[in-house]
């Protein structure tokens, strides 16, 4: 369908009340109303839902968008309510079966043009045989990353889309938008949605006026601390990310007696207590909003200038499109992440607890079994397993991905006869690779590495310079050099060649492996993998046994920082040496045993 800018223009400004697209918004609708399919890799606050919502109300058939949020929908419908736009409804569990039958009448009749589902909404017959009756011009994946086993927010639902895509929407063009994709998951994406000619729109990724620090803490009493003084010093909307919803509220409550002005939101609240913080803060009725990961999605908000991390985020995935909410106005905004070692082992139990064992796979379909032709309520299962909420979610999903179960249309499950041993094994690969994102999300915490470039390189995105960090532009704070992960000892009289030692080992290594290996060679570690691949071998193994981890890892981060080593960005960063650190390894003579052993 062609369709002069002057149209799209006229859309964008009555009816959205802006001026002008940004440019890469221009590209991906040119796709969507020229038919044509198209992933968008779009950084947060960039506008991604301007892509579909402007075309929504020129295409003749209908717009569907899949979200995966039932209050991300909400938000939506809530802001096009506010700008005039009355076409567009939701269809989810929040609605009466009566609402339900006048917006299913809507949407035949054409009155409602933009319809949100969630992805759970296609297994319903009634929707797809709604879709056979209508005109879809377009079908928008909203945090389309959810579709891919490697992303951070897998969700089996999304997977099946390709599906329904084929046997109902063949007409539709399919716009998938995300702002957290890394290159391995755009890949995925394109080829679980079975349309390896879509057509990819990539934007920077990075938020220029976003300042990203990492501040060291040892308890809740120095988070504390940080946050009453920066939310003081600040004075301007500011969002705390918490990793449970207990911690929201208590530190809510804390805030509140130092004199703050906060509300609390989580998914635990009933709906009224979430819109009633929500308003409060976006009508700057209080300043902060302490929240777990349940907020943020949607929020129309610009101006919020401080995003802390109260605690460790299990990804980095996470991580930045949690920051990300920050300085959508394009005004300088700082992202702060409390890192305390103790939120480590929080973000493990939690993995575990998102997990299911083998054994509670195996109960689930036991119990779900021996219910027979009597549909098994979730509820029920809940009351008769020890499992969190979560777990029992993923292992239905892999009944389901394995075809042991069925979905009755009031969401019960019913199973499947299957004498043979249930197959875990995509559901522990999924465990290996959220561990392999903490891991990730940890050593953001602990590098003394440009920020910026870690964040970038883990998207597959180089840049030349970082406009903004603590490493990089340490500015008036006073930081101690690695103070969370122990000093450096390269100025210890007894170890005069530790830096050669480094160095050495980096070209010995070609650059193929990262900081923590470095200093597990130089210490001995009995790490397994060391010997797996020969790094035993190396003739400084364990010659530096004497320094603790932690010393070996800050003493590398200062060669780093005098620019004789350098980081080299991706989702596992390696060390490489510079011409600098070359010359300086020249004119010293080979290392073959440390001053330590010596003494």
């Amino acid at each position: 369908m062609a369709v002069s800018e002057f149209l799209l223009d006229s859309v964008l400004h009555e009816k959205f009340g802006l001026k002008e697209f940004r440019p890469k918004q221009r590209e991906v609708i040119d796709h969507v109303m020229n038919g044509r399919h198209a992933l968008a890799l779009l950084p947060t606050g960039y506008g991604k839902s301007l892509c579909y919502q402007v075309p929504s109300q020129i295409l003749p058939g209908a717009t569907i968008v899949v979200s995966p949020l039932i209050a991300l929908m909400q938000d939506q419908l809530n802001g096009l309510a506010r700008r005039g736009i009355t076409n567009a409804t939701l269809l989810n569990s929040s609605v009466s079966p009566e609402d339900l039958d006048i917006r299913f009448g809507g949407i035949k009749a054409g009155v409602f043009k933009l319809v949100f589902v969630a992805p759970e909404r296609f297994e319903s017959p009634r929707f797809r045989n709604l879709l056979q009756q209508i005109d879809v011009s377009l079908l928008v994946i909203d945090e389309a990353h959810c579709i891919s086993q490697w992303g951070h927010d897998f969700r089996p639902q999304y997977r099946n889309l390709s599906g329904y895509i084929l046997n109902h929407l063949k007409a539709a063009s399919v716009l998938a938008l995300t702002a957290t994709a890394t290159p391995q998951v755009q890949r995925d994406i394109i080829q679980s949605l079975n349309q390896p000619n879509m057509n990819v729109v990539t934007g920077s990724f990075d938020r220029p006026n976003i300042r990203f620090e990492v501040e060291a803490v040892s308890n809740a009493v120095e988070k504390d601390n940080f946050v009453f003084s920066a939310l003081k010093s600040t004075q301007a909307p500011s969002i705390v990310y918490t990793s449970s919803r207990k911690e929201a509220e208590a530190l809510s409550e804390r805030m509140r007696q130092s004199g703050l002005t906060a509300a609390c939101y989580h998914a635990g609240l009933t709906g009224d207590q979430r819109k009633r913080a929500q308003k409060l803060f976006e009508t700057d009725k209080v300043s902060t909003i302490v929240s777990t990961v349940a907020f943020g999605m949607g929020v129309d908000k610009a101006n919020i200038r401080r995003v802390i991390h109260y605690n460790l985020p299990g990804s980095l995935e996470s991580y930045y499109q949690e920051a990300g909410r920050a300085g959508r106005d394009g005004e300088l905004a700082t992202c702060t992440l409390l890192f305390q070692s103790k939120d480590v082992h929080t973000q493990r139990w939690l993995m575990d607890r998102n997990f299911p064992t083998d054994e509670q796979v195996e109960t689930a379909y036991k119990l779900i079994a021996s219910a027979g032709l009597q549909p098994m309520r979730i509820s029920t299962l809940l009351d008769d397993m020890d499992i969190a909420d979560s777990a029992l979610n993923s292992a239905l999903d892999l009944l389901k991905q394995l075809q042991l179960i069925d979905t009755t249309p009031d969401g019960s499950f019913l199973a499947r006869v299957s004498d043979g041993p249930i197959d875990m094994s995509s559901l522990n690969q999924r465990k290996l690779r959220h561990s392999q994102r903490l891991d990730q999300m940890i050593r953001y915490a602990q590098d003394l590495i440009c920020r910026r470039r870690q964040i970038l390189g883990y998207f597959g995105q180089i840049i030349e310079t970082c406009s903004g960090c603590d490493v990089c532009a340490p500015g008036d704070r006073v930081r101690p050099a690695n103070k969370r992960a122990g000093q450096s000892v390269l100025g210890d009289r007894k170890t005069s060649n530790l830096a050669e030692a480094i160095l050495q080992i980096v070209t010995e290594l070609n650059g193929t492996v990262g900081r923590t290996t470095i200093a597990q060679i130089l210490s001995g570690s009995g790490n397994k993998k060391l010997k797996e691949k020969g790094l035993d071998q190396v003739p400084m193994f364990g010659r530096f046994s004497v320094f603790k981890q932690d010393q070996l890892l800050a003493s590398i981060d200062e060669l780093i920082m005098e620019g004789d080593l350098q980081s080299i960005p991706g989702m596992y960063p390696k060390v490489a040496i510079t011409q600098s650190g070359t010359q300086k390894l020249e004119a010293k003579p080979a290392v073959t045993t440390s001053l330590v052993d010596q003494l």
